[in-house]
């Protein structure tokens, strides 16, 4: 296959795979939201959470739940439908379904963007960058790679030989 050409129906599935990733991320990420609300209101400790470590750990808790898992189900997907060329393809499902995941947010009125970081205030806190762009795009990059390795998992027969001990006497 040449450079010029392209395969659209590989293009289709992982297009379809960047798709199934952000309605992962849509749906997980209000499911794990309100099921932390849920727990933290009828366990009575919401203040837990004006603590850094509490707010680190529930980033984490964020970041698997519904990163990891919506990368996982998108590659799962490409990891299906191509066969090859997998360590190239595995990561286009995050790279093409994390942008769209601003677009719902910013409409909602989830008003981060990558363009409000770069401002020179927003470029100072390269932290929140950091936290909401980059981890979760290698997060994202990383549930795709095991989604799509899970499915293609190839497994080699081991073919034992025997060797034996012969003593010739000279």
């Amino acid at each position: 296959m040449n450079l010029g050409e392209i395969d659209y129906q590989k293009l289709i599935h992982i297009i379809i795979g960047g798709l199934i990733y952000l309605l992962g991320v849509l749906l997980l990420d209000a499911l794990v939201q309100s099921i932390a609300y849920w727990i933290f209101r009828n366990t009575g400790i919401g203040g837990v959470l004006a603590y850094e470590e509490a707010q680190n750990a529930y980033y984490i808790i964020i970041l698997g739940a519904t990163y990891l898992s919506s990368g996982f189900l998108g590659g799962l997907y490409t990891g299906y439908k191509i066969k090859e060329k997998l360590k190239l393809i595995m990561m286009f499902p995050s790279i093409i379904g994390f942008p769209l995941t601003f677009i719902p947010y910013y409409f909602f009125g989830y008003q981060v963007t990558l363009f409000s970081y770069l401002t020179p205030a927003g470029l100072a806190s390269l932290s929140n960058l950091t936290k909401i762009i980059i981890i979760p795009m290698l997060i994202s990059l990383s549930g795709s790679y095991l989604g799509g390795y899970t499915i293609n998992w190839e497994i080699e027969e081991v073919v034992e030989e025997k060797i034996s001990l012969l003593l010739e006497e000279s």
